[in-house]
């Protein structure tokens, strides 16, 4: 610090735009770390949540089959459910299996072209169809959970998401808030000093006047004769 340094508020400044500098500088690179993390971090949950979206349209097909088959969506809804059913593997081969069974037993007793036998086989179709379509539909009833608990994962993966940036949020004005309360002290510091500088100097200016009056004696005045 110069002899006239107490006169000049310059210093004073000059280390209140470094100051304010410095903040700045630490709080850009503080938000590209956070930007950076976040960014990272949020591309994971993108990934997180495919799976739970193929889930969920799986699922939703499956609910849909489910209604279906049980009748909700209208007289469309059960013929898809018949044709459905009635293309299950093994469906055609196992009716024909105990139709011809039916018929081995009506022939072995001469009966086969009776109508005691024609009705026999029709009740056999009807139980048939009627038993494995209660299987077909309990064989879908796993999918009504499918969807809601990949909706659930979906949900979950989002918000954490959510609250990833809602925590980058946060961080970043609590620096923010730092920064701005350290550079407004910086130049708070800064204006004091340029007052304290000028009443260094009226101090000084009338420090001077005051030792140089004690020292000035006025000519007395003459007094006439």
């Amino acid at each position: 610090m110069g002899l006239f340094d107490i006169f000049s508020s310059k210093p004073a400044e000059a280390a209140a735009a470094a100051k304010s500098a410095g903040y700045k500088a630490a709080q850009e690179q503080a938000f590209g770390a956070i930007d950076q993390g976040t960014n990272q971090a949020s591309g994971y949950y993108d990934k997180a949540v495919v799976p739970f979206n193929t889930l969920f349209d799986q699922g939703q097909e499956g609910y849909s089959t489910y209604q279906d088959a049980t009748g909700v969506n209208g007289a469309d809804g059960i013929a898809r459910a018949k044709s459905n059913f009635t293309s299950l593997p093994g469906y055609t081969e196992g009716i024909n299996m105990a139709l011809d069974q039916n018929d081995r037993r009506a022939a072995a007793r001469g009966m086969l072209g009776s109508g005691n036998t024609i009705a026999d086989t029709t009740k056999l179709a009807t139980d048939y169809a009627n038993q494995n379509y209660k299987d077909y539909v309990n064989m879908l009833t796993p999918n009504l959970g499918v969807a809601t608990g990949a909706a659930g994962g979906i949900s979950s993966t989002l918000q954490n998401q959510g609250n990833l940036y809602a925590n980058a949020g946060n961080r970043k004005a609590t620096i923010a808030y730092g920064a701005q309360t350290g550079m407004g002290d910086a130049n708070a510091q800064a204006e004091l000093a340029d007052y304290n500088a000028s009443k260094n100097m009226w101090d000084a200016i009338m420090g001077g006047v005051n030792a140089a009056s004690k020292f000035y004696k006025p000519t007395p005045t003459p007094t006439p004769a």
